[in-house]
């Protein structure tokens, strides 16, 4: 989840899907603060193992984070995991989890919509704190069919960092855009991939390719072409949206690290539950009556919630989180695509150009990350 595809202003950005006045619930610093020590002293006292997970090779293969073994003509091969995994190839592997990781986008486009539409009547946290609540309400008929067991977890303290990760990311988003300009706030927010990219190597002890820094480097640049961002950006109020980007960075690191070893209703359930619980906070007090129209769109904005999570935890169970960074860039062009068809929106002589720098550093990762498998699509993986 990012921090644009939560809250969006609708009134200073013209495109379709970048909803929600943030203005409407002003963040106080005081409580940023006690936010971020909250997270901090819960990191502390859950005793959180963030070391590499063990490997059989300090190698891996292509940038896909898949352990390679040995196989009959002495090379190193990618170890493919065991299910539907195991009969493909590596370079499929690695497309399936950048499909399901753009198929988050896609979701997240239909999500920003229902919220901007939402954004026009409901504070911005009273709609966080009712989506989230839908999103655990709508995964509790799982109990007639999977029983307790999916819901057991050994590490509610994680799952509950996860929600603070997530409304501080938003909180310091929010406090953001009254600090600065929204364009401004928008690239800000996307320098996300590189401290993602840094956690990974650090935290997950991913191997993160100069390919993956290059390609994420000219998707930002391409950013910076679609949005224009005034000399504000670089001014020292720029810390705090910085802040928001490490949030939204290191709960991708929290998916990822915990995907293989948590139940997917774990981690949808509990952060719902989380984040709703620290939503509350800041919705209760400025509570605005909701209509039953509203309480129906509100459904599909919690189905549209678990559905974007488990696109991203599909999406992390194939490739490195590192992996996923240079894609991060395709959601303006896709928004941009979906202005078109739905609304009739011609694009900015920025987005297309941004847009000529987005997609071509996409292909070129592709490649990058799939050419060392095109020799091996014969060869067969002994366990």
């Amino acid at each position: 989840l990012s921090a644009s595809a939560i809250c969006r202003p609708s009134e200073l950005c013209e495109r379709p899907f970048w909803f929600l006045r943030c203005n409407m619930a002003r963040c106080r610093v005081g409580t940023l603060v006690l936010l971020t020590v909250a997270t901090v002293a819960l990191l502390l006292a859950s005793g959180v193992c963030f070391s590499a997970p063990a490997r059989d090779s300090s190698r891996l293969f292509a940038g896909s984070g898949l352990p390679k073994h040995r196989v009959s003509d002495g090379r190193d091969r990618p170890a493919l995991a065991a299910g539907p995994s195991a009969s493909m190839s590596a370079s499929q592997v690695y497309f399936t989890g950048i499909g399901w990781y753009l198929m988050h986008f896609v979701v997240s486009i239909g999500n920003d919509s229902i919220m901007k539409f939402l954004g026009e009547n409901l504070p911005p946290f009273q709609i966080v704190f009712l989506r989230f609540s839908a999103a655990a309400v709508v995964l509790l008929p799982v109990l007639l069919f999977q029983g307790r067991s999916a819901f057991k977890s050994a590490r509610l303290s994680m799952h509950a960092a996860r929600g603070l990760l997530l409304a501080l990311g938003i909180g310091l988003w929010c406090f953001g855009l009254n600090l600065m300009p929204f364009a401004s706030c928008v690239v800000i927010n996307n320098t996300m991939p590189f401290f993602k990219m840094l956690f990974a190597q650090l935290i997950l002890g991913e191997k993160v390719g100069k390919q993956r820094w290059l390609a994420s480097l000219a998707g930002f640049i391409g950013c910076l072409i679609v949005f224009n961002p005034t000399a504000a950006t670089f001014q020292p109020q720029s810390l705090v949206l910085l802040l928001s980007a490490c949030c939204f960075a290191m709960l991708d690191i929290f998916n990822k690290k915990y995907t293989a070893s948590e139940t997917v209703t774990s981690m949808l359930f509990y952060g719902a539950i989380s984040t709703a619980a620290i939503a509350a906070v800041r919705a209760i007090p400025h509570w605005v009556p909701v209509t039953t129209s509203q309480f129906a769109l509100i459904g599909c904005l919690g189905i549209g919630a678990n559905f974007l999570l488990y696109c991203l935890l599909k999406a992390f169970k194939y490739v490195d989180a590192s992996a996923t960074c240079p894609y991060r860039y395709t959601e303006f062009v896709l928004s941009a695509l979906a202005g078109f068809f739905l609304f009739k929106e011609l694009p900015s002589k920025s987005t297309l150009l941004g847009s000529c720098i987005i997609l071509p550093s996409v292909i070129y990762t592709a490649y990058m990350e799939t050419r060392a498998t095109e020799p091996e699509k014969e060869e067969t993986v002994e366990a």
